[in-house]
């Protein structure tokens, strides 16, 4: 391993964690400085701004720095991710407008939501960066911008106490950033003046099946959400997502160690080696099992302490620890998921991407309101694993037919 891996491995490994977690911590600070009602209008938007995020990516940064041959010019994926984003922004307001949501609502949606688009602006930067090998440099700018939105959410709610004018510096400020760093450093690693290879519409179709993977994908576990807020109300959607918050770091630290392996399963499918390529599944489920109880375990002892260490001041919080169990669960399945869709993307079966996910959304809409009724918020969590689980089990049933193909 050369220097400059090494490098861009630690240094945008740790620097996507960071953004991670302190985009994890806004829950926890909102609710800390501005109240559970404000936290619980936050996770709306967070929801929504998840579904628009997928939307303006377009499942293309892969695409773009594969595309070592120049089908595609630079500049054709510059202007292709603004359509992108204006689609993206478009649809956010028009969802906020079409449901009843108050005035602050709808604000707190449109600025978290601004504010998430700016990952996708600088994500076509980051992907010129990437194909010229400096990672270091992306893995910086994650960085620091994480600690920037921690302590803008802090020092905004602070000084203001005003969420909507919070996430209004929020947005300001990240785009400064990208602005005055990430662009000026990608430019020269860009060729924007060249305009030869396909079209802007022509790499939009060509991506559109990883499009609609992504969004899909994206959409089952905020399915439930949707209709936590819309059957439950704000209050009761805060406390979903910050009980949910400890286990959603758990389930982005698995993914992190997983997804390494997939590059160990692709070299596998291309040998047509068997017998590797189902020990690895075996030992993946052996792993998710592993997985599921110790969390199960973990949740059970200390679940309750560490909510309370999470949360003090808002008891209310703890009755809601319960919630912790279904959740473990509920992030094993997302796990599986999620590798099955990169093996699935191994085995170039867009078909079985697409329709997996398609029944994982028609399972998490179908289930959401009538478990919502009757279980209360932990519905939320039951809706989740029907969703992910029904994904997750067709995924599963696609990858063995293409198994059954590939190694006859």
């Amino acid at each position: 391993m050369n220097s400059q891996l090494r490098k861009n491995l630690l240094f945008n490994t740790a620097g996507s964690l960071l953004f991670y977690l302190c985009q994890a911590a806004l829950n926890l600070l909102v609710t800390a400085l501005a109240g559970v009602t404000a936290n619980g209008m936050l996770a709306t938007a967070m929801t929504i701004a998840n579904v628009c995020l997928s939307v303006a990516s377009f499942g293309m940064r892969t695409f773009q720095v594969s595309d070592l041959a120049g089908k595609y010019a630079d500049r054709t994926y510059l202007l292709s991710r603004y359509v992108t984003l204006t689609a993206a922004g478009a649809g956010c307001l028009v969802f906020a407008f079409v449901n009843s949501y108050s005035a602050e609502q709808r604000w707190v949606i449109a600025l978290y939501t601004a504010y998430r688009l700016i990952e996708s602006w600088s994500d076509v930067w980051h992907g010129y960066l990437q194909k010229a090998e400096r990672l270091d440099v992306v893995g910086i700018s994650f960085g620091v911008r994480g600690l920037v939105t921690a302590g803008t959410v802090t020092l905004g709610l602070v000084l203001t106490g005003n969420l909507v004018l919070t996430l209004a510096a929020l947005f300001a400020l990240n785009a400064v950033y990208v602005l005055a760093v990430d662009l000026p450093l990608a430019r020269g690693h860009a060729d924007l003046a060249n305009k030869s290879g396909g079209s802007v519409w022509a790499l939009l179709a060509e991506c559109a099946p990883l499009a609609v993977y992504a969004a899909l994908n994206t959409a089952i576990p905020s399915v439930p959400r949707y209709f936590c807020e819309r059957v439950l109300g704000t209050e009761k959607m805060s406390y979903f997502n910050n009980v949910f918050l400890p286990v959603l770091i758990l389930q982005v630290a698995v993914i992190y160690l997983f997804v390494p392996f997939i590059t160990t399963f692709a070299r596998l499918w291309n040998q047509k080696d068997r017998v590797g390529f189902f020990r690895g599944l075996v030992m993946l489920a052996a792993a998710l099992a592993a997985m599921w109880a110790a969390g199960a375990a973990g949740v059970a002892l200390l679940g309750r302490w560490g909510l309370s260490i999470l949360y003090p001041t808002s008891p209310e919080i703890l009755d809601y620890t319960p919630l912790l169990q279904p959740l473990v669960l509920a992030t094993v399945c997302t796990v599986a998921s999620t590798v099955l869709c990169h093996l699935l993307t191994i085995a170039r079966d867009m078909r079985g991407l697409i329709l997996g996910n398609l029944a994982g959304l028609a399972a998490a809409a179908a289930v959401s309101v009538p478990l919502l009724r009757a279980f209360d918020v932990w519905g939320a969590a039951f809706a989740t694993i029907a969703g992910i689980g029904a994904q997750a089990l067709c995924l599963l049933a696609f990858l063995l037919v293409k198994c059954r193909k590939q190694f006859a």
